[in-house]
């Protein structure tokens, strides 16, 4: 089943039917649908499209005027005449360039194609797509110069939510679903290969731990496509992935200087691979250099949880015994962390259509010495909400309450409102409870 991206095509359809000409940027990872998105928006209208490949210059032009020859019968030899050669005065013209950061980076003539977005004779929507998240967000504007202004929009591809899974799997449990999330992150492409009708063993059996699949390898593939020093990247994010998430640890294990470790650390997070955890408050904010770091992409992390460590016996096509040893018994501890970042999008859609008793502008999770609070929303007054999510194999007790309400008080919180998420359900107990205080939220997995 296919996802439509409905917020992301109103927004190409809001900029093609504005007046004057556009130019968008659409840029995401590989595999999040971008070629899917412009096709589906430029059925009904009149367009060309071109896939730059990595190449020198002199072919690009070539392969380029091949493309153009076949859908317009015109004939050009420089980037700024194949564009005009194409131009439509009834109607505007949507022209996409798809990976252009193949041209840029090898032509200094590609971006005089922008002068024909100040020719008001020739009504056109440029859009430039990459996948390669680094260079749109931190070298493109310095190449185009003063043509920059000239960007009507940008529109970042991300993965699916968790609303989309749902929707993409319809056939599935929501606890399949979260399963689904946790292991293979939100890239759609990721996504077609996992199979309704089989478990989740034998999914993983089948595509992570197979290495003639596609995507026993994929995460050593993209690092390839984006980074220099794949060996200092895997070091790090194999060690992350091992729970150690505060700078100095990941100097102890990897021996890197805190310094190297906090540049590569950067580079990860600009691919949004990683993230920096930093807690709220004014202590957390004056603290910043002190947060701590994790994969924040499902996919990457469980792979270099789960199959980067273990790829000697994966070749030898040991599967099975890789996964009964050394993913199954530690999976439900695995998944309790993501099945915290599944209940923060249910409160924070909640909180969008205005369905919790307050209005919460912050979220975040704290980490003390004695455990986590899984979430941690607060408002404009100092509201403040508190979760607690379980994973595990039991009920949610009424232990568990008066544990979170212990971190609460040792993060120097006050909260308005508990809510306690639980995949197994509740105790009795804490259902009573929940009935006489009204402060006490409980949620389910039916309820997601």
């Amino acid at each position: 089943m296919i996802v439509k991206r409905a917020a992301q095509l109103k927004l190409l359809e809001e900029q093609y039917y504005s007046s004057g000409n556009n130019l968008v940027i659409l840029y995401g990872r590989k595999g999040l649908g971008k070629t899917t998105l412009l096709t589906e928006f430029m059925e009904d209208k009149p367009s060309y499209y071109y896939a730059a490949m990595e190449c020198e210059d002199l072919l690009q032009r070539s392969l380029m005027a091949s493309e153009w020859r076949k859908a317009t019968g015109e004939s050009a030899d420089h980037y700024y005449n194949l564009v005009q050669s194409i131009r439509t005065y009834q109607q505007k013209t949507v022209i996409v360039i798809d990976e252009f950061h193949y041209i840029v980076k090898n032509s200094n003539e590609f971006m005089e194609i922008l002068k024909v977005l100040a020719d008001p004779e020739f009504p056109v929507m440029l859009i430039l797509v990459s996948s390669s998240i680094r260079w749109i967000e931190n070298d493109m504007l310095e190449l185009m110069g003063t043509k920059a202004e000239y960007i009507t929009a940008y529109l970042k591809l991300k993965e699916f939510t968790f609303v989309d899974f749902v929707n993409r799997f319809p056939k599935t449990t929501v606890e399949g679903c979260v399963f689904i999330n946790a292991v293979l992150g939100g890239v759609p492409e990721y996504l077609k290969e996992w199979q309704e009708d089989l478990s989740v063993k034998d999914n993983i059996l089948q595509t992570l731990y197979h290495k003639d699949h596609c995507l026993f390898l994929e995460p050593l593939h993209y690092l390839k496509l984006e980074l220099r020093e794949p060996a200092v990247y895997n070091t790090i994010l194999s060690v992350l992935a091992k729970g150690n998430r505060k700078l100095n640890e990941l100097h102890v294990k990897t021996g890197y200087s805190r310094a190297k470790i906090s540049v590569y650390l950067k580079h990860l997070i600009e691919l949004d691979l990683v993230e920096k955890l930093v807690p709220l408050g004014d202590e957390g904010r004056e603290n910043v250099q002190k947060g701590l770091y994790r994969i924040r992409d499902n996919f990457f992390s469980f792979w270099y949880r789960f199959v980067f460590p273990h790829m000697s016996l994966l070749l030898q096509g040991k599967a099975h015994e890789v996964y009964e040893k050394e993913l199954e018994p530690y999976l439900d501890e695995y998944m309790g962390e993501y099945f915290s970042d599944v209940c923060t999008e249910y409160l924070k859609l909640m909180n969008l259509h205005q369905r919790l008793p307050r209005k919460y502008l912050w979220w975040d999770r704290w980490y003390g010495k004695n455990g986590t609070i899984d979430i941690l929303a607060q408002g404009e007054k100092n509201f403040t909400l508190v979760g607690r999510c379980l994973w595990e194999d039991r009920k949610l007790e009424v232990a568990d309450y008066e544990n979170l309400r212990a971190l609460s008080a040792e993060a120097g919180i006050d909260p308005d409102y508990c809510y306690l998420f639980s995949r197994r359900g509740f105790a009795q107990e804490l259902n009573l409870l929940a009935r006489e205080k009204k402060d006490i939220i409980l949620v389910g997995l039916d309820d997601l």
